[in-house]
């Protein structure tokens, strides 16, 4: 979730007294926030957790984006499963995981899968320059980029489509292992194999108003962002709940071309829809992403790494962007 350096990144020796937490949960980004972490796990993990709390209104004011809760977390070394709508959201299975981890099955499916069927995908030219190469886009909103700086992803295309497949599609599996996916059944138990811990930031997005009056703004987002970075995410819808539905989430997930025969940079994006029964999607380490089609609250499991963040662009915000939906 964007939303490279931060000082959060590093390892604060200064503790946080209760005083200097209040004022953080003071600020108005906050107000929105059900916090279901233990105090002590706020405590020892405020700096990174305020980064990734944010809030993002259009140039009006109108809010798009608010933070409505953190869960977890998931710590190294542990099994676990996801519990939405119980207790902190995360259920400790075991203190020491011995089984095999999450992120090698992830890292394994995807070394076994075929390319995407061209009906599934779409390979989009795109030059990928990242902030600290040169492609930082300069008087970005302050909460754009939950990682920092964000850089350029140049477009050489008219259009760019984005095929979405369903959980019922017959190629959903295959095609997100090409990605180094998986769909997490509810409550399925899983080592994550990462070592730091994660929590879930879930945030409530405004679907198409984010796209269309904050994520393309200049001064907003930028360009609708990709993203990748050294830890594994978990995306997981808040369910459905006596036939009310809190999300419709929709993530896309990109794989640079590797070696392309023609030197032209290129990446392949699908965009997965994620059912609202409790499943959750995962994928590993540098696998591209983006949620930004997203309407409603998603859970983002997030660590205290940096980030490589790019926003698409031509010599502005690209704009001509769309997802192939049959809703």
């Amino acid at each position: 979730m964007s939303h490279v350096f931060r000082a959060s990144y590093q390892e604060s020796s200064k503790n946080t007294s209760e005083e200097e937490l209040k004022k953080i949960l003071d600020q108005p980004k906050w107000q929105t926030v059900d916090i279901k972490i233990t105090h002590e796990d706020l405590l020892e993990n405020i700096a990174f957790l305020n980064d990734a709390v944010v809030l993002r209104q259009s140039s009006a004011g109108v809010p798009l984006m608010t933070t409505t809760a953190i869960y977890g977390p998931i710590r190294p070394s542990t099994k676990v499963a996801l519990t939405p709508g119980d207790g902190t959201g995360v259920r400790l299975v075991k203190e020491n995981c011995v089984d095999g981890s999450l992120i090698k099955q992830l890292v394994d499916l995807e070394s076994q899968a075929p390319e995407p069927k061209k009906s599934n995908a779409i390979t989009v030219h795109a030059n990928w320059v990242s902030s600290k190469d040169g492609g930082t886009l300069p008087n970005l909103d302050s909460a754009a980029n939950v990682f920092g700086s964000t850089g350029s992803l140049y477009v050489n295309e008219k259009a760019v489509v984005l095929p979405v497949l369903d959980v019922d599609h017959p190629d959903y599996h295959q095609t997100l292992a090409f990605y180094g996916a998986k769909l997490l059944m509810p409550e399925e138990e899983f080592c994550m194999g990462f070592n730091k811990i994660l929590f879930g930031v879930e945030y409530k997005t405004t679907f198409p108003d984010y796209i269309t009056d904050y994520a393309m703004s200049p001064s907003g987002g930028g360009g609708l962002f990709v993203e990748h970075h050294p830890f594994p995410h978990i995306f997981l819808p808040r369910p459905t709940e006596d036939g009310q539905v809190f999300c419709e989430a929709k993530v896309t997930l990109g794989h640079k071309v590797i070696n392309p025969a023609d030197n032209i940079p290129k990446i392949i994006f699908t965009t997965f829809r994620v059912p609202s029964d409790g499943s959750a999607l995962a994928i590993k380490p540098s696998t591209i992403h983006n949620d930004s089609f997203t309407n409603g609250r998603l859970a983002v499991f997030v660590a205290n790494t940096a980030a490589d963040t790019v926003a698409f662009r031509e010599t502005s915000p690209f704009t001509n962007i769309s997802v192939m939906d049959n809703e």
